[in-house]
């Protein structure tokens, strides 16, 4: 009876836990009864992580170098090698040296010619300190490739007008003394990409595209002073040269260049001498010409001129509108016919039609020396700068 009683229980016990499993099988899911809901990650404790690995480097590993040499193309094609880092460049004459100085002057390890005692009042006086080489090319050829070895020079750079020997001249110079020699065409208009050529080769182009810059400014400046002044209120010059006067630069010479880009009338539109000096004329012809300036080559010249009778009928001596040609620390229109010209140009310009040129005379030449030449005048030598009388 007792055994019957114990399986009568246990049955009821059965029933009563099979119906509890279905009541649960028929209430709502959880997230967590859905197989097939990602289940929540296991919340950690944030860490830092841990900071990368570091090694020391090995100072035996081998660093990367810079080549020695590289190779430059200059403005006739040449393929010349020349040492990467450059810190000694030697000119091949005066117009050499006068661009060079203004493009990469602490370079410069010799010279083509003396400075003058007025130059060297106005620039660092390391620089009369420099041996002098001479020039490659003119009559007076004098370059002296010895004192050019013996300064440790790294570069020849000869700068100016193409000539029709200068590859072989250039390679020729090169092979015997074994030094890169290397050709930078100038020209007047073209004096903005000889700066962007020499920043090229001397791998520094701060310097050089400021100059090349103020060059292309001063060539639009040209173009539309030429533009805008009214062909009627163009003046009309003579430029005086020789002891009397009576050589000049006549239309079409190389020397009265700069005259092109000015509006102005070169009043000598006679055959241009190919001689030194200038064209020989008459004083009949100057005064049938009768210009409206006469710009003189020097303070000794403008007084010879303005002593003189036969001068004293043309109308500029009366009303002095005599205008003497700087020379100081290159002449302003040429002496040497380099880049010094671009400052004749402003300076010229500025003095006929301030209107256009915005600044004043004055103005254009301190602008010019502080860029070009790394000096600064005071208002007492730019006096006797524009007089003609520094010294």
């Amino acid at each position: 009876m007792k055994k019957k009683n114990l399986t009568w229980v246990s049955l009821v016990l059965a029933m009563i836990m099979a119906l509890s499993l279905m009541i649960t099988s028929c209430g709502p899911k959880t997230p967590s009864d859905d197989a097939t809901e990602p289940s929540s990650p296991p919340s950690v404790e944030a860490t830092e992580p841990a900071p990368p690995a570091t090694t020391k480097p090995d100072p035996t590993d081998p660093k990367p170098t810079e080549p020695e040499t590289r190779t430059f193309t200059d403005s006739v094609g040449r393929e010349v090698e020349v040492p990467t880092k450059l810190s000694r460049i030697a000119p091949s004459g005066p117009l050499a040296q006068i661009v060079l100085y203004t493009a990469a002057p602490d370079l410069l390890c010799g010279k083509a010619r003396e400075f003058s005692g007025a130059q060297l009042k106005l620039i660092d006086k390391k620089f009369g300190d420099l041996p002098v080489f001479g020039q490659f090319y003119g009559k007076s050829s004098d370059f002296n490739l010895e004192a050019v070895l013996a300064a440790e020079t790294e570069v020849i750079i000869d700068i100016g007008e193409k000539k029709e020997t200068i590859k072989e001249d250039m390679d020729g110079m090169q092979e015997q003394i074994n030094t890169p020699t290397i050709f930078i065409e100038a020209t007047f208009a073209g004096m903005p990409k000889t700066y962007r050529d020499i920043g090229e080769l001397i791998g520094d182009n701060s310097r050089t595209e400021e100059l090349a810059k103020y060059c292309e400014a001063t060539l639009k400046l040209c173009e539309k002073a030429k533009a805008e002044i009214p062909e009627e209120d163009v003046v009309k010059v003579y430029w005086a040269l020789g002891d009397l006067g009576l050589n000049t630069n006549a239309v079409g010479s190389f020397h009265s260049e700069l005259l092109d880009y000015i509006p102005v009338v070169n009043v000598a539109d006679v055959e241009a001498s190919s001689k030194g000096g200038g064209t020989e004329v008459s004083m009949e012809q100057i005064i049938q010409w009768n210009p409206d300036y006469i710009l003189v080559d020097g303070a000794a010249l403008a007084e010879e001129i303005k002593n003189d009778p036969a001068w004293s009928t043309l109308e500029a001596v009366k009303n002095d509108k005599l205008i003497i040609v700087p020379s100081v620390p290159y002449g302003f229109m040429g002496g040497p016919p380099s880049v010094n010209r671009y400052l004749g140009v402003r300076w010229l310009g500025a003095t006929f039609y301030p209107e256009i040129y915005e600044d004043s005379p004055e103005t254009q030449v301190k602008d010019f020396f502080k860029l070009f030449y790394n000096i600064e005048v005071d208002d007492a030598q730019l006096e006797e700068i524009l007089a003609g009388t520094f010294q």
